[in-house]
């Protein structure tokens, strides 16, 4: 079976597992700019890299179509899982960590992936090449622009080829059920870029090029904070800034966080150096004091941070019965997932570690518990606690998220001395 064969089991698959997981894993998946695919070529998806394996999850359900996507080469070594990887149309791209001799294998990798867009299935790639949990972009690899050259060059004169840059915002990064803003961004259509540079240029002049362009559009996809030095005090303060405006979603943060970036950055270049070191200086202590006090900048929002702290643990207490049935019935699963997560190097695994739990340990204790209220319990009881029991591991994680953001609030509350220094940095973000 080829990775671009039609097959009833994948599609089977992806209608009905994705999108489950993508419930399971996120409170909320926004997708935006779909009018920006192509519909009369073939597509090559190049998508930053934050969030391991949901990432690809997500654009999976964006897409909502047999999709075919580059993964690292080394998961393919086995016989069997080369098999399962191929059935789910994954092919393998090899690093130089790989060793050169690997290397060469992309060649045959780059023709299979020009089969795939001529048999009009898309590509996705992460272009960055690993995953990174930074609002920023690693130097693109050249992976992406050689296979739609050589695309281009198979098939060019017949349909064009088109690379779809695309934006996956997270609210946050290590927080499972975060909310996520995938956007397709304006496509770069190669076969007509190839058509207009390709003879005053060289090939590799060219793929530069590409590159610089595909970075530039997948940039402004996202809430992008330059690379250098001054990248944790610039988000910081965007941070910062962005509460100010309690935006109610990740959806209506990503726009207001790119101008307060773009604002913040411009004002660098127009403010005495001095004057900037003490800015950022200031924003990195203020930083270090709220979260050592575990406070959230959207705590710092409030109005009436006192009201605000009764209410929400108000609805912390009425929420809290429930709570504890979701704790108790699915203690094998989030104590599982605590252990392992806690075991990780990479925290950039930590919400792909609790979705691979959940999903194998929800249907298992599901059944489990099921077997028990109907054996123990009248119907109609059995039937409301089997209800109950549904959302339980989703409620679980909410209402921690929700704790954590009522104890932030209460922080914010008690801590007065952080609200001037708070009112400083932001007089002079202006």
């Amino acid at each position: 079976m080829q990775v671009y064969t039609k097959n009833i089991g994948y599609t089977l698959l992806r209608i009905f597992w994705v999108n489950p997981i993508i419930k399971l894993s996120l409170r909320r998946l926004t997708i935006k700019g779909k009018e920006n695919l192509p519909k009369d070529g073939a597509i090559i998806i190049g998508s930053n890299h934050t969030n391991a394996l949901l990432d690809p999850l997500v654009i999976l359900r964006a897409m909502n179509s047999d999709t075919v996507f580059m993964t690292r080469a080394d998961i393919f070594r086995k016989p069997l899982l080369q098999k399962i990887f191929t059935f789910l149309k994954m092919l393998p791209i090899f690093r130089i960590r790989d060793g050169i001799a690997a290397v060469k294998q992309n060649e045959e990798i780059i023709a299979k992936c020009v089969k795939v867009l001529k048999h009009h299935i898309p590509l996705a790639l992460f272009p960055e090449a690993t995953h990174r949990t930074k609002h920023s972009l690693r130097p693109l690899s050249k992976g992406i622009f050689h296979i739609a050259l050589e695309a281009n060059k198979e098939f060019g004169h017949e349909q064009p080829v088109y690379i779809v840059p695309m934006g996956l915002e997270y609210g946050r990064y290590f927080r499972y059920r975060s909310g996520v803003v995938a956007t397709y961004g304006k496509p770069i259509n190669v076969t007509e870029f190839v058509r207009q540079y390709g003879e005053e240029v060289t090939p590799a002049k060219l793929l530069a090029m590409l590159r610089e362009e595909l970075a530039q559009r997948m940039s402004e996809l996202i809430a992008f904070v330059p690379d250098t030095e001054d990248y944790d005090a610039q988000w910081e303060l965007t941070k910062l800034c962005t509460a100010q405006a309690n935006p109610s979603s990740v959806a209506k943060r990503l726009p207001i966080n790119q101008r307060i970036i773009k604002q913040i950055v411009e004002k660098k270049s127009t403010t005495p150096e001095e004057e900037t070191a003490a800015l950022y200086a200031d924003a990195m202590e203020f930083k270090k004091e709220r979260r050592l006090r575990g406070i959230h900048p959207s705590s710092t929002s409030h109005k009436h941070p006192l009201a605000s702290s009764i209410g929400n643990t108000i609805a912390l207490l009425c929420g809290l019965p429930y709570y504890l049935f979701c704790a108790i019935t699915m203690a094998p699963s989030w104590l599982l997932s605590h252990k392992i997560v806690s075991s990780l190097k990479d925290k950039a695994f930590s919400n792909t570690a609790r979705l691979g739990v959940n999903l194998a340990m929800k249907p298992l204790l599901l059944i489990i518990w099921g077997i028990v209220a109907f054996c123990t319990l009248p119907p109609i009881l059995a039937v409301l606690f089997f209800l109950l029991i549904i959302p339980a591991i989703a409620f679980f994680y909410d209402y921690n998220a929700f704790a954590l953001h009522t104890w932030s609030d209460w922080q914010w509350t008690r801590n007065k001395q952080l609200h001037g220094k708070l009112e400083s940095l932001l007089k002079r973000c202006k």
